[in-house]
This record gives structure tokens, C-alpha cells and sequence, in this order.
């Protein structure tokens, strides 16, 4: 756990000098506005998957684009989750030393100019860090945790539930600017 601590505070020195530089253009958009959208998650359940199959079809019933990228804070990807094709995921042993991605697909999803980016991870990850404050989306939603969001929702239950029903609430009443 010590060494843990340490890597991570390393990773997390690192990830800052390579982000102070680093502009992109701000858009807060609302779903009328967005046409495609990235999103988020990490150690999806059944239950977190059913929810988030919901909210890609308000997605898809609003003809909003969207990929999808999973992170398992385990060695391996679950046997249920082995054969979707429409999410990516990726897992510990796709991470280096210092926790940073390293697969194909995580490095093009950073740089994927996304309408708007969602973070539905509940929980704190460094690999979900790394993408949220990498990535060139022009807006990032995610809750208040996180100081690397455009949009920040505070939600008194942390459930993807809440916050997906919190999602579409705000962004739905929300007027894009640029």
C-alpha cells in the first residue's frame, strides 16, 4: 500500500507537467446541441450497466453519437463483459508502472474531439483521472469530486442512478455556449 501511495503521487506529478500547457476549447453544450458524446466508467455492475443502457438510448433517441470506455480495477475483464462490442474496456494490466493507460483504444478516445465527455465513475480511479484531464473534449461532466470538470454535479447519494437522472435533468435545461 506504502509503495501504492507513492507511484500514485508520482503518476499524479507527472499527469500535472504534462497537463499545464495543454488548452482546449470550452463548450458548455446542452442535448439539443451535443452529436457526440465519450463516455466514462468504472467497475460496472449489472445493476450501473442497465442504468447506463438507459441513458444510451436517451442518447440514441436524441441522435447523439456516443463511445463508450469501461475501466475494471481488477487483472481481468469479467466473463459477462468479454464479448460486447459496443463498449471498450480496459483493466490493470493495460496500465503502467505509474497507472497511466496504455491501450490503443484509450489513447484514442482522449483525443476524440467529443461534444461533451461524462464521467459515471463513482468512485475514485487514477487511469479515469488520467483520461478525464487528458482528454479534449469541449465539456466534461462528472460529480463535485472532481476539480477537472466543466460541469459538476454534487449528488447526496453516490449512485450512477442518481447521477445519470441528474445528467439528463441539468444538461437537458442547459443553452450551449461557446
Amino acid at each position: 500500500m506504502f509503495l501504492e501511495n507513492i507511484r500514485l503521487n508520482i503518476a499524479r506529478r507527472k499527469l500535472q507537467k504534462r497537463t499545464a500547457g495543454l488548452k482546449r476549447q470550452k463548450v458548455l453544450y446542452d442535448f439539443a446541441s451535443a452529436k457526440f458524446i465519450g463516455i466514462i466508467c468504472a467497475s460496472v455492475d449489472e445493476k450501473s450497466v442497465h442504468l447506463l443502457k438507459s441513458f444510451l438510448q436517451f442518447l440514441t433517441q436524441r441522435n447523439i453519437h456516443y463511445q463508450v470506455v469501461g475501466y475494471f480495477n481488477m487483472k481481468k475483464i469479467p466473463n459477462n463483459f468479454l464479448f460486447w462490442k459496443e463498449w471498450d474496456f480496459f483493466t490493470q494490466k493495460e496500465l503502467t508502472f505509474f497507472f497511466t493507460p496504455t491501450s490503443p483504444t484509450v489513447n484514442k478516445f482522449i483525443v476524440t474531439p467529443f461534444d461533451m465527455l461524462i464521467n459515471c465513475s463513482m468512485e475514485s480511479y487514477f487511469p479515469i483521472e488520467y483520461i478525464m484531464r487528458l482528454s479534449v473534449a469541449k465539456c466534461k461532466v462528472g460529480i463535485s469530486d472532481s476539480p477537472y470538470n466543466d460541469l459538476s454535479l454534487e449528488l447526496k447519494k453516490k449512485e450512477i442512478g442518481v447521477f445519470l437522472e441528474n445528467v439528463k435533468l441539468y444538461v437537458s435545461n442547459l443553452r450551449k455556449t461557446e
